[in-house]
């Protein structure tokens, strides 16, 4: 009698293990954590940005019965964007499932399915921080790869310059940092130029210790809450309209890198509540299967190697995150 075919149960199908490793929790970064991304899937490799040249304008009165105002028609500009293919490639040996199951016999089948199940997941993991660096190259402007690879420069796509970085001069006691902060809002404001919930900043840790330390900033909370004046440094508050949260990269995200996701010195603003400012589009995987179908943010698979000596696994995701009006987006210095 013939050994079962273990590997062909339907939990070691694509459709399956996809289903694993989209459901397996995870703990996404900061950013994606806000929430600040609309997120959905396409059918397609490429998805496009349309651009209106039309402005927010207000409408004169118009006599009751009579004709309406009118206007020229908008000019639109299309903007297709590549989605990014990410692939992780593993492999499960015979040896690393010796002794676990009975030759001929199906009794430990639980087994060698968390055994894929365990390392799909893992690799699923470190897709999620890609993500989460692909998120913040779109509070930048820049998208990037590990390697520093530019992406998507999205200023450059969008034929725009790059808002000069602001500093709001925490190295000197004398700075009055809330004129600054404002005209800083004034300008987004100006830009935007449409309603918007807030603001939302991502500090790395000096800029952040410094702003919070700043006499001009801790003299606010005096009148206001002086009990946040006896707590250490928060990771993340309130002042001056905005909310100011410190980003932990951790110390293996920064060495992949050889730099923290935000620099120590710096700061991103992004305005919060404006349909459509923060998008990521998740594209179908690049198998026969799975063609013209609504992408997924994971997929995972796995198949026999040619030698008999084990399976390929394999985990991807095909992911582009924007920022539609890059524009809008301020880089703040401590100096």
């Amino acid at each position: 009698m013939a050994a079962p075919d273990i590997w062909s149960d339907d939990g070691f199908s694509l459709e399956s293990l996809t289903v694993v490793v989209n459901t397996e929790p995870y703990r996404p970064g900061q950013i994606s954590a806000t929430g600040l991304f609309d997120e959905d899937g396409v059918t397609t490799i490429t998805v496009s940005v349309e651009l209106r040249g039309g402005k927010l304008s207000l409408i004169e009165p118009t006599p009751r019965g009579g004709p309406g105002e009118t206007v020229d028609d908008e000019s639109r500009t299309r903007i297709p964007f590549d989605v990014d293919h990410y692939q992780r490639d593993d492999s499960i040996l015979a040896d690393e499932v010796q002794g676990v199951r009975a030759f001929g016999t199906e009794n430990q089948l639980e087994t060698l399915r968390e055994r894929v199940e365990r390392k799909a997941q893992r690799h699923a993991r470190d897709l999620t921080m890609t993500l989460e660096h692909q998120r913040v190259g779109a509070i930048k402007g820049i998208v990037t790869s590990k390697s520093g690879t530019v992406l998507h420069d999205l200023y450059a796509r969008f034929g725009l310059a790059v808002p000069a970085a602001v500093s709001l001069e925490l190295d000197v006691d004398s700075t009055l940092v809330t004129g600054l902060w404002q005209d800083v809002v004034y300008a987004l404001e100006d830009e935007l130029d449409e309603p918007y919930d807030g603001l939302h900043v991502f500090t790395g840790r000096d800029f952040h210790k410094a702003l919070w330390q700043h006499k001009s900033v801790r003299e606010t909370f005096v009148f206001n809450d002086a009990v946040v004046l006896r707590q250490d440094v928060p990771d993340v508050f309130q002042w001056g309209g905005a909310t100011w949260e410190r980003y932990r990269t951790g110390a293996k995200a920064t060495s992949d890198l050889g730099a923290p996701y935000i620099a120590a010195d710096e700061a991103r603003v992004v305005p919060l509540g404006v349909p459509d400012l923060f998008l990521t589009r998740f594209a179908p995987a690049d198998y026969e299967e799975t063609v013209n179908t609504l992408g997924l943010p994971f997929y995972a698979k796995q198949w026999a190697r040619q030698d008999g000596k084990g399976r390929h696994l394999q985990v991807q995701t095909n992911s582009i995150s924007l920022c539609t009006r890059p524009g809008v987006l301020r880089k703040l210095t401590l100096t």
